[in-house]
């Protein structure tokens, strides 16, 4: 049976986590954890959030994809996608759209099956920036994530991506979370 790995991107702050957290709980599919050698910001769970490790620690893993975001390294560690269909043929990722291509390309390569859909969680770039201060985020590291959301051109992926999830802002955090839990049930249904 085909697996399939559900790759959630968006630019920082659009509520990936958040989302796939409570998608999680909701629909029992696994999830691969990022590792990172960034530090953890306010509320963040080393296991949880990302696995975070130093430089020499992250080159020491067996990584099977590797992106470079904001002068940090983020990776797909071997064991994390071994892991991450133990209970369930589906699974989610919190990833760029280059990792997600990355690990499309890689699938097929060793001729695993598993097919990888991505989404691109749309959130207007204001509300990034407010959801920035509200989790207590530094100003000038919002500045500069602001500023490399727009030198990546990370919107421009959501016209690349096989779907798109438009937060409804004006919603509960919990009513937006079923939200994006149904769309993804929705997808799931038409595999």
């Amino acid at each position: 049976m085909r697996k399939i790995l559900f790759g959630i991107v968006g630019p920082s702050g659009s509520g990936k986590s958040t989302y796939v957290a409570y998608a999680r709980k909701k629909t029992g599919f696994g999830e691969i954890i990022s590792t990172t050698t960034r530090s953890p910001r306010k509320g963040e769970v080393n296991g949880k959030d990302y696995h975070f490790v130093s430089q020499e620690e992250f080159k020491n893993i067996d990584m099977i994809e590797v992106d470079e975001y904001s002068g940090q390294f983020y990776g797909t560690a071997q064991k994390d996608l071994d892991n991450a269909y133990l209970q369930s043929d589906c699974a989610f990722m919190v990833i760029t759209y280059e990792g997600a291509q990355s690990l499309q390309k890689l699938f097929k390569e060793r001729h695993l099956d598993i097919d990888v859909i991505t989404v691109f969680v749309h959130t207007p770039i204001e509300e990034l920036e407010k959801r920035m201060i509200h989790r207590g985020d530094d100003m000038d590291k919002i500045k500069e994530r602001i500023e490399n959301i727009k030198k990546r051109k990370e919107y421009d992926n959501l016209y690349k991506t096989d779907y798109v999830f438009q937060a409804d802002i004006g919603l509960s955090l919990e009513e937006t979370c079923q939200q994006f839990t149904n769309f993804i049930n929705k997808i799931g249904g038409k595999l």
